[in-house]
């Protein structure tokens, strides 16, 4: 009972740590979808110190001596208790990964180090005290971590804020390192040597048939690391795909993880086979389901694609990970093993999260780790690859863009209908192929690399630009009529390339929509008295669409975060808006919006517009009730503050209101879902005033409706956020 309690708390600690630490990381960030990722990627590396640094203590001194060394990294982990993600705020010209990692390296190194290393070297001592097989323990930690992590968005968010998060975490560390210390003790009360549990460890290995015996060499090595790497890829890829195009938000953080980490507790539960054999028959078509669905851009019904990507992620993990169950080794070399896998994920972590957005500029690591887990995870141990595999591969893969050209041709204005097709041929393909294992892979691989090359030429892309914000691309539309700026599978600005429409804002921005009656608003009210233009403050820049707004005599200042919008919308040969702006050219503000408006105290905005999504993520942190007090105190008398809340997953108008209404303030929305107009889409907008007569005529246009706060029974805040209450069920 000791070793189970002190297992489940070391993990329940650990995975609770992270989604807090990333809590706190976000606001600083942009609320970027990275900034999870970039954070496992810092667990996962502490996951492999502690892992190593247990297989080091594990074969020196006597197990009372590795208790106190423990003991002491213990103690220091409480000593910079509470955490909390401090530090100076991050420079203009900071790398945003290489910033996150060492702030968490300052506010959290130790304590992870810490608990990192308890499942290794706590099964040890328990191996070594009783003589039985351990791996069944890492059973109950993995519980402790689905536990933890399933609590944060449902339990622990909703109901203790940050503050309040740090600090009963800190007395729950007190607590595991009560019962380490205790089970440290018991395991080496009489100065039990290391080669007394080596022997112990041998008389065992009888009882431990279904272990591989033996020390490890390097191929066996490179494959436990190698399976610990595509599932750890999986997870980092799935999580980036629901973050962006949903929302960045604990909840989309911790169900893939959770699934993850529910691999683990399947595969190395002895009793738990079948969902192995299960999850080996299902990847097939879970396989090919996931490639037409990532190929053909599906985004509707979210449900069902959310079901997808997940129940991919679970059956490539369970057939990965139960390679390693079926592998692993006789317990004298079980931290050796858990090492090997920490690296793997470490490695797998890294390579989508560093090195990834720096080589690719697609996502192509997430189609490269489905298709390594439809090759491998299905392989067994004798399976060998043959070039003709590859050769298949090939064939199938150039079948692709022969039939993707053919059928560009004869689409006539039906994309859908040639995405579904050319595709839909392709996945048959590739699943005639599943009781080949590596030639279903590969032919897995050469149909995501033709997709690429054939997305590459039908979306006539001319731009891409990749960094820790994401993936933003310029492209024309088919008719060869617009520009386009895109981020995931959304538009975020689009412009006429007819010289004389250019100066005309489109999409979400048009004259005949919701922004075009805001702005008629504010110019038809008496003027500020001072013969002035209007101040307009942007958080988002977009392609610059409201600088076709301005007057002369208007002053306008835009917030972004992410560089590659800057410079795509600075390029006066991609978007005009910016450097044909009537008002001049815009002053524009690096960094978080919120953030550097904190930092502009003497800044008052006639209207002040908040437009900061990524795709369709939101950025939590914008929409709370600190942040709307931020908005109001940089509003000038009689100033609005225009939200934009387009998104096909979540009804963030009743957030907005439930936020104004918190402050006193009056809101009126605007869901425009019937465009008319060339180059307009559909939008939704909230307006947000101190008073009704600040609204001017839109206080007398039906469109504009007051809003009102409805499921969401109380708004958001910096510590709390109920993504359930805003979801569009």
């Amino acid at each position: 009972p000791l070793a189970v309690t002190s297992l489940f708390l070391s993990a329940a600690l650990l995975f609770s740590m992270q989604p807090m630490l990333s809590r706190m990381g976000l606001p600083m960030l942009g609320g970027a979808p990275s900034v999870w990722n970039t954070s496992m990627v810092f667990f996962q590396a502490a996951v492999l110190m502690g892992y190593g640094l247990a297989d080091v203590l594990a074969r020196v001194g006597t197990v009372r001596m590795q208790a106190w060394v423990f003991a002491g990294l213990i103690a220091g982990g409480w000593l910079v208790q509470p955490l909390r993600l401090g530090g100076a705020p991050m420079a203009s010209g900071d790398s945003p990964a290489g910033w996150l990692l060492g702030r968490l390296l300052v506010s959290a190194g130790l304590p992870a180090l810490a608990l990192s290393m308890a499942a290794p070297l706590l099964q040890r001592w328990f191996h070594g005290r009783t003589g039985r097989d351990p791996y069944f323990l890492y059973v109950a930690s993995n519980l402790g971590s689905l536990g933890a992590l399933m609590a944060y968005p449902f339990w622990v968010e909703p109901w203790l804020g940050l503050a309040g998060q740090a600090e009963a975490w800190r007395w729950g560390y007190l607590v595991w390192g009560v019962t380490v210390l205790a089970m440290g003790m018991a395991s080496g009360g009489r100065g039990a040597a290391v080669a007394s549990v080596m022997a112990a460890s041998a008389s065992a290995r009888g009882g431990e048939a279904a272990a591989v015996g033996g020390a490890p060499g390097l191929r066996k090595l490179g494959l436990w690391a190698l399976m610990g790497a595509i599932p750890a890829s999986l997870l980092q890829g799935c999580t980036m795909f629901l973050t962006t195009d949903i929302a960045s938000v604990p909840l989309l953080w911790v169900v893939p993880l959770a699934t993850y980490l529910g691999t683990f507790v399947l595969t190395f539960d002895a009793g738990m086979r079948r969902p192995v054999a299960l999850a080996r028959r299902a990847l097939p078509y879970l396989g090919v389901s996931l490639l037409l669905a990532l190929m053909t851009r599906a985004t509707q019904p979210v449900g069902l694609l959310m079901a997808l990507h997940l129940g991919f992620l679970l059956a490539a993990g369970l057939a990965c990970h139960g390679r390693l169950v079926e592998e692993r080794p006789a317990a004298a070399h079980l931290t050796r093993f858990y090492l090997a896998l920490a690296a793997g994920g470490v490695a797998g972590g890294a390579f989508n999260s560093l090195v990834a957005p720096q080589v690719f500029r697609s996502m192509t690591e997430y189609p490269l780790a489905i298709s390594l887990a439809c090759g491998l995870g299905l392989a067994g141990a004798g399976m060998r690859w043959a070039w003709k595999d590859a050769g298949v591969a090939a064939l199938v893969g150039g079948g692709v863009l022969l039939a993707g050209g053919v059928a560009d041709g004869m689409a006539g204005g039906h994309e859908r209908v040639r995405d579904a097709g050319v595709f839909g041929l392709a996945a048959l393909a590739c699943w005639c192929f599943k009781g080949r294992p590596h030639r279903f892979g590969l032919a897995m691989l050469a149909v995501f690399a033709a997709g690429g090359v054939l997305e590459t030429g039908w979306s006539r892309n001319e731009a891409t630009l990749r960094n820790f914000f994401g993936i933003t691309r310029v492209t024309r539309d088919a008719g060869g009529k617009f520009r386009q700026l895109m981020h995931g599978n959304t538009f975020h600005g689009r412009q006429h390339l007819e010289a004389g429409l250019r100066s005309v804002p489109l999409t979400y921005y048009h004259p005949q929509g919701p922004v075009g009656d805001v702005f008629r608003a504010l110019r038809g009210r008496a003027g500020p008295g001072d013969g002035r233009g209007l101040r307009i403050g942007v958080i988002g820049l977009g392609v610059g669409s409201m600088c076709a707004y301005g007057q002369p005599g208007d002053s306008m200042t835009f917030y972004e975060i992410d560089p590659a919008v800057i410079e795509v919308a600075g390029r006066r040969e991609w978007f005009s808006y910016v450097a044909e702006s009537p008002s001049g050219p815009p002053r524009i503000v690096v960094g978080d919006g919120r953030l550097r408006l904190m930092e502009e105290r003497d800044a008052r905005y006639d209207l002040l517009v908040l437009d900061a999504f990524s795709s369709d993520s939101i950025p939590v942190h914008l929409l709370t009730v600190e942040a709307f007090a931020l908005y109001r105190a940089r509003m000038a008398p009689g100033g609005v503050l225009l939200v934009h809340v387009s998104n096909r997953y979540l009804g963030l108008e009743p957030v907005v209101a439930a936020a104004a209404a918190a402050l006193g303030m009056t809101s009126r929305g605007n869901e425009d879902d019937n465009p008319t107009a060339a180059g307009q889409e559909s939008s939704h907008w909230v307006v947000v005033a101190n008073r009704e007569t600040d609204l001017g005529m839109l206080r007398r246009a039906v469109q504009w409706k007051p809003c009102e706060a409805g499921a969401v029974a109380r708004p958001w805040t910096d510590d709390r956020a109920s993504l359930w209450s805003a979801w569009k069920w």
